[in-house]
C-alpha cells in the first residue's frame, strides 16, 4: 500500500497536520498516511539523520509531503530513496527554506548554538512565549485567532515538553549551519503548494525554483501565509490528493463538497481512516503515538 509522508518541521509538531487528515484519507482512501515531526525521527541527530531514517523507511511511489523546516529533509530523502533503489512518486514542498534559511529561522540556529540554550532559551516556557507572541506565530496566519494560546501549545508544545526532547531539538537546529541539496536538484515529480502571502518565503522563491525543475506550483492565495496549514486545511488535503493522483494514474479524485473539515479527533497510526466528525468545540492535539509511527 502506498503510503503518504506528511513532514513537520519546528516549532511544529505533527499536531499541524490534524484538521487535513481526513479528508486527505476520505479522498484516497487506498493510501496510509502517516504524520510525524522530523526531529523525533532523527533520534538525536540532524537534518541528515532525519533524511537517512526516513528513506530507510519509504517505499518506492510513496508521496512525500513537508512542511518549513522539514523541507530539507524531502530534498535531501529524494536521492537517498532513489540510491536504495525505493524513488519516491511524488514529492511535495510547503512553504520552507527551499534553498537556504529564512531570516527567522537563521536567528533561532544562532540561538541555538549558545551554551545551555536547551535548558533556558529553549525551555518550554520562555519558547512557547515568544511563538504566542505578536512576534511570533500570529504573524504566520492570517487571522491571529488561528494562533491562540492553546492552538499553539497543541502544534509546538511536545517538541519542548521535557528536558531530552529540548536537546534532541536544539542538536538539530544547529545541524541546519550544514547546506543542503536545492530543490532543484530533486527528481521525484515535484509539486510546490506555496502561500503566496508568507514574507519569510516569498512565492518568487518557489516560481524561480519551480521554473528551473519544471515543478508544478499550487498558490494558496486564500490566507496563505507560513503556517497556512493550519488555516486551511482543505486546501491543504485536497492539493495532496490531487497530486497523489497524479503520481498513480487511473486513479480518480473526487474532492468532497464541504469547504473546511470538522474539528477532528486523530485515532492511532498506520491511519487508513482517522478520527470522527465533532461539534463546534476546540480541536484537542493528538498525542505522539497517534500521529507518529
Amino acid at each position: 500500500m502506498t503510503r503518504v509522508w506528511l513532514l513537520a518541521g519546528p516549532p511544529f509538531g505533527p499536531a499541524l497536520f490534524r484538521a487535513a487528515l481526513p479528508r486527505l484519507i476520505a479522498s484516497r482512501p487506498e493510501a496510509t498516511v502517516v504524520a510525524l515531526e522530523v526531529v523525533e525521527a532523527a533520534a538525536g541527530g540532524g537534518w541528515q539523520a532525519s533524511a537517512e531514517a526516513l528513506a530507510a523507511r519509504v517505499s518506492a511511489g510513496d508521496v512525500v509531503v513537508a512542511h518549513g523546516l522539514a523541507v530539507p529533509v524531502a530534498i535531501a530523502m529524494d536521492e537517498l530513496a532513489r540510491e536504495r533503489g525505493a524513488p519516491l512518486g511524488a514529492i511535495a514542498l510547503l512553504n520552507g527554506p527551499l534553498e537556504r534559511l529564512d531570516r527567522v529561522a537563521s536567528v533561532v540556529v544562532q540561538l541555538a548554538h549558545l551554551p545551555g540554550a536547551a535548558h533556558t532559551l529553549f525551555h518550554s516556557a520562555p519558547w512557547l512565549a515568544w511563538l504566542r507572541s505578536s512576534a511570533g506565530l500570529r504573524r504566520a496566519v492570517n487571522n491571529p485567532y488561528a494562533m491562540d494560546r492553546d492552538t499553539v501549545a497543541a502544534l509546538c508544545g511536545p517538541l519542548v515538553s521535557d528536558a531530552s526532547q529540548r536537546v534532541a531539538l536544539v542538536a538539530w537546529l544547529r545541524s541546519l549551519r550544514t547546506p543542503w541539496p536545492s530543490a532543484s536538484t530533486i527528481t521525484a515529480p515535484l509539486t510546490l503548494l506555496w502561500g503566496d502571502n508568507d514574507d519569510l518565503h516569498p512565492l518568487g522563491e518557489a516560481d524561480a525554483i519551480g521554473a528551473k525543475r519544471g515543478a508544478g506550483l499550487v498558490r494558496v492565495a486564500l490566507g496563505g501565509r507560513f503556517a497556512w496549514p493550519e488555516e486551511l486545511p482543505w486546501v491543504l488535503a485536497d492539493a495532496v490528493a490531487s497530486m497523489f493522483a497524479r503520481s498513480a494514474p487511473g486513479t480518480p479524485v473526487e474532492p468532497l463538497s464541504d469547504p473546511a473539515p470538522a474539528p477532528v479527533e486523530a485515532s492511532t497510526t498506520p491511519m487508513s481512516r482517522t478520527g470522527k466528525a465533532g461539534g463546534a468545540r476546540r480541536r484537542r492535539a493528538p498525542t505522539k503515538s497517534q500521529v507518529g509511527i
